[in-house]
C-alpha cells in the first residue's frame, strides 16, 4: 500500500510508469525466491528466482542512471552512491551463488528486506520527486 501511494504522483508520465514497473517486478521475482526457499524447491530453483531478482534489480539502477544522467540540473551523487553500496552487495551475493551457496539466496533476502526495499520505496521515491521537479 505504501508502494502505491509513494508512486501515484507519478501516473501517466513514462519515467513513473517504467520504474513503477520495476518495483513491481522486483517485489514479485523477491516473493519467488521466498517461495523458492520456502516450499524446498530445491538449490536450482533457488539459485534461478535469486539470480532473476539481482538482474532485474541491476536493470532498475540501470534505468535510474540513465534517468540521472539525462537531468544534469541535479547532483544525484547520494543515490548513485546507494546504488553502488547494494550492487557491491549484490555481487558478492552472486559470486557465492555461482559456488552454489544456498547461504546467497539467504543473504539476498536480508538483503532485500533490510536495504533494498528501503530503497524502492522510500528513497526511489525522494529520487522521483527530484526528477520531476
Amino acid at each position: 500500500m505504501l508502494y502505491e501511494s509513494v508512486f501515484h504522483h507519478l501516473r501517466g508520465t513514462k519515467a513513473g510508469e517504467i520504474l513503477d514497473r520495476q518495483h513491481l517486478q522486483i517485489k514479485r521475482k523477491h516473493q519467488d525466491v521466498r517461495t523458492a526457499i520456502l516450499e524446498g524447491g530445491g538449490m536450482e530453483r533457488i539459485i534461478a528466482c535469486s539470480k532473476d531478482l539481482i538482474a532485474a534489480t541491476r536493470a532498475h539502477f540501470q534505468s535510474e542512471e540513465r534517468a540521472m544522467d539525462a537531468n544534469t540540473l541535479r547532483n544525484f551523487t547520494a543515490h548513485r552512491e546507494m546504488h553502488d553500496d547494494i550492487i557491491e552487495s549484490l555481487q558478492d551475493i552472486s559470486n557465492d551463488l555461482e559456488q552454489r551457496r544456498i547461504s546467497g539466496a539467504m543473504e539476498l533476502m536480508k538483503l532485500f528486506e533490510s536495504r533494498i526495499l528501503y530503497h524502492l520505496d522510500i528513497e526511489d521515491a525522494a529520487l522521483e520527486r527530484e526528477l520531476k521537479s
